[in-house]
Formats: C-alpha cells, structure tokens, sequence
C-alpha cells in the first residue's frame, strides 16, 4: 500500500516512460467530480503527464476505470461548451492514449441519480471480456463466486443481463458526445438511419 499523493506519485513513477515500479492490471479512479467546474480537478485534466503515467502504469492487458459524476440528460450541452469542460479535457486525454474506451451508467450507485463511468482498456484486444455473450458471462460469475452461507445471491446489482446492458453506450452520452463544435466521425458513420441499406 502506498500513502501518497497520487497525481504525483503516478506521474514520479511512470510519467518518464521507464519505471522500475511494478505494473498495474487494474487502476480504480474516483476521480474529482469532472462535471463540476473545481480548479484542482480542472489542472489535473489538463495535465500533460499524468493521464501517460496512468497509461504507462498497467500492464499490457490493464484496464482504467472512472467514475465521471452524474449521468447525461439527452438534453445536456456537449461537455466542451456545458458545465463539464474539466470532463471533455480529461476524455480528450484518454483518447489520445488508450486503445478502447467505453462508457456506461449505474444507477445503484446510491447517489440521486445514474452515475456515469469509462472503462478504458490499454489494449484494444483485451476488450474482449467486455463483449461476451450472456451465457459466458452467467458461467463466469458461477465459477468465481463463492456461494454464500444464507444462500441468497452473492451480487445484489449484477448479473450477466446487466453486464450486457454496459455493452451498449447510454444514448444520452452519444448525443452529448455529437453535439461537438467538431462533430466526431462515429457521429456521421455509426449513428442514424442509413437509407441505402
């Protein structure tokens, strides 16, 4: 266990590209609230250095997760231009360094409504376990969890239903998303109804 600060710590131990430290399969980050306009939280999104020292601190196959405050509302300004510039910075960031990112909503977080999350994986490949079917994923969550002693199911919140339901972007984070100034490509080509098909 490391008490530290972690911006620095992840930057001093891996923002220089070679590190004797060892790496990390998983990285949990409780990030600052990014949809609220906080000065720390703006710097860090900004900084150069750390999103890399994160990148450069998992493992081959390592996944990044974050919580990225309250979900979008379908009626929400794009983050650039809303109330969540800290956020757009720091997607921006972890565009520019990881493979594969995904997002998704959770709404038994216990807060007053759906919470939004990234799951970002340093390796496009390694998204695999993301996308496996309902089947693959019951039997998963059969071998690895322990039956408990009363009997009664060991997840309360998640099943292979759920995970599926991850699968998919919320709806109101893609429309969020293609309300840039610079409308992304996956906009014009993944989204809407083609009519020559």
């Amino acid at each position: 266990v490391v008490f530290d600060d972690a911006f620095q710590w992840f930057v001093e131990s891996f923002g220089k590209g070679e590190s004797t430290e060892e790496k990390i399969d998983v990285i949990i980050m409780n990030a600052l609230d990014s949809d609220k306009l906080v000065e720390i939280a703006g710097s860090l999104y900004k900084d150069n250095e750390f999103i890399p020292s994160l990148f450069d601190a998992l493992s081959e196959d390592g996944v990044f997760v974050v919580q990225l405050g309250e979900s979008e509302r379908s009626y929400d300004p794009a983050d650039e231009t809303g109330p969540s510039k800290d956020k757009a910075h720091m997607m921006e960031a972890l565009q520019h360094v990881f493979e594969s990112i995904h997002a998704y909503d959770e709404g038994h977080s216990h807060f007053f409504a759906p919470w939004s999350y990234l799951v970002c994986f340093k390796d496009y490949e390694s998204r695999a376990s993301w996308y496996k079917t309902s089947p693959e994923i019951e039997i998963e969550l059969h071998q690895r969890l322990y039956k408990t002693k009363s009997g009664k199911p060991a997840l309360l919140f998640f099943d292979a239903p759920t995970m599926i339901s991850y699968q998919v972007p919320p709806k109101a984070i893609e429309t969020t998303y293609c309300r840039k100034e610079d409308t992304p490509w996956e906009c014009d080509e993944y989204l809407g109804i083609d009519p020559e098909l």
